[in-house]
């Protein structure tokens, strides 16, 4: 079960970085608020669809509008640096999974290798990909802060729906879009030219990424979801080859590789549940026919990692 919501976290960062190439192209006809509005417009138009048939749940839609801001800024500043990612803003912004680390092994004093091995091979294939750190700061510093702050907020979430959820954020987003919007588009016909664009990207960009995202939280752990950003790395750099070239340093792209593949390696067979700073629902159910019903197992919360026992500094450590 852990490697299906693992598969569906990287199908959501893969969305993202798609998503990178398509913003570029359409800030050639809309302003970055203009796009934001326009494709959370489309983002929840469409999920107010859907919900017709699966229902409705206030309370997972407030807690959406909750986190609206934090989504908003995330948004906006990705939007504005998407025509050029610094070398300092890709290093920074990713390295939020860090503190997320440290809380996972202060709460748990468990450490996880396949998480260290993932996030330093990952910043440092950024580091090698995107030299040259002509960019802001305290941009970079601000967007890291974002993400983990919005990382962590979707993981102490708890009993929301998805769907309803990611509504009340594309709702809070459309809102402060527009009310931040200094008039509309000024010329109709490019809003009925090229309207593709805020569609597309209210698919690839908000929609499905964002309720990935949540689910797979939700499931495996914030920093084994967030750890999956390496393949929206490659899948933006990938997607955006008819705009630039790809960087060609060998080396990087072998980080990137191991970045990926290090989250599938299986450190051991004992799973061990245990209780940490974020609750995460872990539910398997074994069909056996005509076997004793109470061999299935009933949700749980906690950790579901594969461990393995060492022996640090003359303790027994659990990882």
């Amino acid at each position: 079960m852990a490697r299906r919501y693992l598969a569906l976290a990287m199908l959501a960062s893969a969305l993202w970085g798609v998503s990178y190439p398509i913003t570029y192209l359409a800030l050639r006809f809309f302003s970055i608020n203009e796009l934001i509005m326009l494709s959370y417009l489309f983002s929840t138009l469409l999920l107010l669809m859907v919900l017709m048939f699966h229902g409705y749940d206030e309370k997972s839609i407030a807690k959406g509008l909750l986190l609206s801001p934090i989504n908003y800024v995330i948004t906006y500043l990705y939007t504005a640096l998407s025509h050029s990612v610094g070398g300092l803003t890709a290093l920074v912004s990713s390295s939020y999974v860090v503190p997320l680390i440290v809380i996972d092994y202060v709460r748990n004093r468990t450490i996880n290798v396949k998480y260290i091995v993932s996030e330093s091979t990952l910043l440092i294939a950024l580091y090698l990909l995107f030299q040259g750190y002509g960019d802001s700061i305290y941009v970079a510093l601000l967007l890291m802060f974002m993400n983990l702050v919005y990382t962590v907020a979707l993981a102490l979430i708890s009993n929301a729906d998805i769907l309803n959820f990611v509504l009340g954020q594309s709702t809070g987003v459309l809102l402060i879009s527009y009310l931040t919007m200094h008039g509309f588009i000024n010329d109709p016909s490019v809003l009925a030219s090229y309207l593709y664009y805020p569609l597309i990207l209210a698919l690839v960009g908000n929609v499905i990424p964002y309720a990935l995202y949540a689910l797979s939280i939700r499931y495996i752990g914030p920093v084994e979801t967030s750890l999956t950003s390496s393949v929206e790395t490659i899948s933006s750099l990938i997607s955006s080859i008819p705009i630039q070239p790809l960087p060609m340093n060998p080396a990087a792209w072998a980080l990137l590789v191991i970045s990926i593949l290090s989250l599938n390696i299986q450190l051991g067979r004992d799973n061990i549940l245990q209780k940490g700073l974020w609750p995460i629902n872990y539910h398997e159910t074994i069909q056996i026919d005509n076997a004793d019903p109470s061999l299935n197992t009933e949700p749980q919360v906690g950790f579901a990692n594969p461990r393995i026992v060492i022996k640090v500094f003359g303790r027994r450590k659990v990882i």
